[in-house]
């Protein structure tokens, strides 16, 4: 259907992305902004989690709202988790260039 010669010409030398200038930018971009979303997202995480911990606290004992800043906390931690996956992915996959 293809052919075989075009794993021929993939072999014979095609440029590598990462030895151009602009795949040398995008790596860099890539690889910096993965590291940005983890080293941003953890504290972020972190001070949301704490806000919605002493709005707890502070509640009175009210049973609702202490189930609804329980509800947010599970919440927060899970989209946490998940930014700062979502981080380390980007970040690997800007140094596989």
């Amino acid at each position: 259907m293809f052919g075989l010669l075009h794993h021929t010409y993939l072999a014979a030398g095609t440029t590598n992305i990462a030895s151009t200038k602009a795949g040398q930018a995008i790596t860099s971009l890539i690889t910096s902004t993965g590291g940005w979303l983890a080293g941003l997202g953890m504290p972020a995480g972190g001070l949301m989690i704490g806000y919605h911990a002493i709005m707890r606290n502070l509640s009175g004992g009210d049973a609702s709202v202490d189930a609804h800043h329980l509800a947010a906390m599970k919440k927060v931690a899970v989209g946490t988790a998940l930014v700062v996956g979502a981080g380390g992915i980007a970040h690997f996959m800007g140094g596989l260039f």
